[in-house]
């Protein structure tokens, strides 16, 4: 019986480790609000997600995807009329008829833990003062739970130095800053102290659900098999 009982226990830490906790995130694109100054050199909305990225995508434990429209999972739901198509677009972070967050509902088709869906609140650049403004809002949302985890709204600011002309040299400066402020918020309610103090970075993949599932799988096969052989 004490044999039996080792297997058990050891099948149960293989599950463990096989589900241990890289956790995937949706990263969507922002909306834009309505204080956000158009400008034909600066596309706001790539830089905002490039910065964004760029912060999470080094937070421990977590997997970024960024959503793409061209996703094969996505097409095949909006042919199988699982997904209207014009429910793949901004804005993500909405409620739907139903009460479920659009991120959430496309992020469970496509399989990820979390969503982050959010809006470009305010962005312009004052030419008499040489400082660029932005203001990125955004939801961190459990797909499975449609728990909003965190709300979060942080501003940024560029300024010109006395021997640089380039606006959007400002404008950069303000998006990261305000990119950087937004992924401190994500990682400090992701990932705990301790984690966030100890992790050294490293490059991570994207986790292998089949094999997960091939593991429980196997798991229950074998914990059949070991208590049926302990009935003779």
């Amino acid at each position: 019986m004490k044999v039996i009982w080792s297997v058990i226990v050891a099948l149960l830490m293989s599950v463990s480790l096989a589900a241990d906790e890289v956790r995937e995130l949706l990263l969507f694109p922002f909306a834009q609000g309505a204080a956000v100054q158009p400008t034909e050199e600066f596309n706001v909305e790539v830089e905002s997600l490039n910065a964004l990225y760029a912060q999470m995508k080094d937070i421990p434990n977590l997997y970024v995807l960024r959503f793409r429209e061209t996703n094969p999972s996505l097409r095949r739901a909006i042919d199988e009329n699982r997904i209207r198509r014009d429910r793949i677009a901004p804005p993500f972070n909405e409620r739907e008829a139903d009460g479920t967050w659009r991120a959430a509902r496309v992020g469970e088709l496509l399989g990820v833990d979390l969503a982050f869906a959010g809006r470009i609140e305010e962005f312009n650049y004052d030419e008499k003062t040489r400082e660029a403004i932005v203001t990125l809002s955004g939801d961190l949302i459990d797909v499975k739970t449609g728990e909003v985890l965190l709300s979060v709204a942080e501003t940024g600011r560029g300024r010109l130095g006395s021997d640089e002309s380039d606006p959007n040299i400002a404008r950069i400066a303000a998006v990261v800053q305000a990119a950087e402020k937004v992924g401190a918020a994500v990682r400090a309610r992701l990932a705990p102290p301790a984690e966030q103090l100890t992790a050294a970075p490293q490059e991570k993949k994207r986790p292998d659900r089949r094999s997960e599932r091939k593991v429980v799988t196997l798991f229950t096969l074998i914990l059949g098999a070991v208590l049926g052989a302990s009935q003779f």
